[in-house]
């Protein structure tokens, strides 16, 4: 593990021109606390010049359309936790899983707006869970209100993320069938 954070829970890396960032979204995330002191000062000390790209990556996400009561209350307290970390210090990219499903967000979602300075995000708990329970369809999910206005690719197919580091403006990131013949969903992300 990378000798940063707390090496377990969270910490972060650089690779190529990528820094990227493991937060515990099961841990306290709120101001003061111990992770959120050391998020905060990890995004103060990236090196925009070496690492142009800052990935953060948590077990659950901050924006997911389904509309789970117990768990929606979760990630939007980690929303309000640390939302304003991601649009200040310019995170690209937000990665995630938990939810059984595929979601990509409109690009630069912040406070529920698309282009509007914040990152892209990105759940993909797709590695081989149950996608639908009992006799549920895609047509049974109950979606939040409104959530349509910032997804913009939706499913519940068996796959997983491949992101491209092209150069210092260029991302690429693709969601791919777990038969690895097939890209589901794309995005290229510039600077």
């Amino acid at each position: 593990m990378p000798d940063s954070g707390n090496s377990v829970f969270w910490y972060s890396y650089d690779y190529a021109s990528a820094h990227t960032i493991v937060i515990s979204s099961e841990h306290d995330l709120s101001p003061s606390s111990v992770q959120y002191d050391w998020l905060l000062k990890d995004l103060q000390n990236v090196d925009k010049v070496k690492t142009p790209w800052l990935i953060i990556e948590s077990h659950r996400p901050l924006y997911e359309p389904e509309n789970i009561p117990p768990e929606r209350s979760t990630i939007e307290g980690i929303r309000r936790e640390i939302e304003p970390l991601m649009f200040e210090f310019s995170v690209d990219l937000f990665l995630s899983g938990h939810y059984h499903s595929y979601f990509r967000s409109c690009k630069g979602l912040y406070k529920e707006l698309c282009n509007n300075g914040g990152p892209q995000y990105i759940t993909i708990g797709t590695g081989g869970a149950t996608m639908f329970f009992g006799n549920e369809t895609l047509e049974d999910i109950d979606f939040i209100q409104n959530s349509w206005k910032w997804t913009e690719f939706f499913t519940k197919k068996f796959g997983y993320g491949r992101v491209t580091v092209a150069n210092a403006t260029s991302l690429h990131w693709e969601f791919v069938s777990d038969d690895g013949l097939r890209v589901l969903d794309n995005v290229w992300l510039a600077k």
